[in-house]
């Protein structure tokens, strides 16, 4: 009798102890939420990056000490566990998929809170990451402009064990090149309009040259590569016998690639035609501009 006593009050003892780990963990991790929140004068995805950083070292926390606390009771049952363990692991293979690919991508630094990221064709910014999986603030790509479509989208960790991950921004506002495809008639005065797209790209471009001309450097230098020039440039295609292709790759921050497209079509645009003209007159529908956004790290 008194060695059952003795064990109810060690097991009352240590869940007792358990709960008021987990209650003090939680309040913390609470205090802690909202003090960093109420930081205005920090960055919105700093913040939020700390926010997530605090939760999910609350999880990691908790599970270590209830581990330490009932270490003694674990190891007892110890034998016992192994056939416990093969039938837990058959029954959660999704579960354990995705813990092994949060660690995967963690040790890959793949990407972090607030980096704009591709996955099996979602394009998006990282909002929250866990244990099972992250959540993406859904970004249109191509001629949807780059612009947020509303959809938050959750994509499960397994998935980073066989999907590839394409980082635009790794962290901070990076530089991409972007691709813009102009589409004219042979029959256009194709140099001409070649100047004016340059001429355009140039005006808007040129404020993010030297910084594009930084990173660049930086990743050359990093990887032993033959550092880019960053400068716009037009390549020529001709898709077909009647129509000539100019591919235009400008430096453009990643998270500005829609706004700096749209600012050099409407002033390239508006020095080929005017800006009051109809597009007939000038023939206007001789021009098809068809515009797709490729950005290349």
């Amino acid at each position: 009798m008194e060695w059952n006593f003795v064990v109810d009050n060690t097991f009352l003892a240590k869940a007792i102890t358990s709960f008021v780990v987990i209650g003090a963990i939680l309040l913390l991790r609470h205090g802690a939420v909202r003090s960093i929140l109420g930081q205005e004068n920090l960055d919105s995805t700093v913040r939020r990056r700390w926010v997530v950083t605090v939760r999910n070292a609350a999880i990691f926390f908790v599970i270590f000490l209830i581990v330490v606390i009932w270490i003694e009771q674990l190891q007892s049952i110890g034998a016992g566990l192994v056939l416990v363990a093969a039938a837990v692991v058959v029954a959660t293979k999704e579960f354990l998929l995705n813990i092994i690919g949060y660690f995967y991508r963690t040790a890959c630094h793949a990407f972090t809170i607030g980096d704009r990221i591709e996955v099996n064709g979602i394009h998006g910014d990282v909002l929250d990451q866990n244990l099972m999986g992250i959540r993406l603030m859904e970004v249109g790509s191509g001629i949807r402009t780059h612009q947020y479509t509303g959809v938050s989208v959750f994509i499960p960790n397994a998935v980073f064990l066989s999907a590839a991950v394409r980082n635009e921004t790794h962290g901070g506002e990076e530089y991409v090149f972007h691709i813009i495809t102009i589409t004219v008639k042979a029959g256009e005065n194709w140099m001409h309009a070649e100047a004016l797209l340059l001429e355009a790209a140039n005006s808007v471009c040129t404020p993010y040259l030297e910084k594009a001309r930084v990173r660049m450097h930086n990743i050359s230098r990093r990887h032993a590569l033959d550092a880019p020039a960053v400068e716009p440039r037009i390549n020529l295609q001709m898709p077909d016998h009647e129509k000539i292709a100019f591919q235009l790759r400008v430096p453009v921050p990643a998270r500005r690639r829609g706004r700096v497209e749209a600012d050099i079509l409407r002033i390239f645009l508006t020095s080929m035609y005017g800006p009051d003209e109809a597009g007939e007159t000038h023939g206007l529908s001789g021009m098809v501009p068809v515009v797709f956004g490729k950005g290349e790290s």
